[in-house]
């Protein structure tokens, strides 16, 4: 997809934009200030995104989210990339995210690795715990060391 490009959004600037994205998907999800974005976008359309933020001083992936209709075509893997180059840049490491298990491979394309649900940091050992309760998809920990 030549004709996707990631812009890169504070979150104190994103609500309006990603909010109005994570409706459409169907997500409850809500930028936060202290959230930074990597939006895809193709036309000036929101096609895809993924949020980062750092919680207790740990730098998470917490969301990644592509258009439905565009899945399988390389954006969620163009935003991957430059998420990536934005952590090394930045010297954000170890960086956890806590996907769906099918997902393995994918979030393998830029480094992460699947933890032993011990290795992660006592507070995504909970969250995990709140999202295993409340939905039937299956998750793991990985880490980008």
């Amino acid at each position: 997809m030549s004709n996707v490009y990631i812009k890169l959004i504070p979150g104190s600037e994103a609500a309006s934009i990603v909010d109005a994205f994570y409706e459409q998907e169907g997500k409850s999800h809500r930028a936060r200030d202290t959230d930074l974005f990597f939006a895809a976008f193709m036309d000036n359309t929101i096609v895809g995104v993924c949020r980062f933020c750092i919680e207790e001083n740990t730098p998470l992936l917490r969301s990644m989210i592509v258009h439905a209709p565009l899945r399988s075509q390389k954006i969620g893997a163009k935003i991957l990339e430059r998420f990536a180059q934005y952590l090394d840049e930045n010297n954000h490491h170890p960086t956890y995210c806590i996907p769906y298990d099918h997902l393995e491979n994918f979030y393998g394309l830029i480094g992460f690795k699947v933890i032993k649900e011990e290795e992660a940091p006592a507070f995504l050992q909970d969250r995990i715990q709140t999202y295993r309760k409340n939905t039937n998809e299956k998750f793991m920990f990985m880490r980008r060391d």
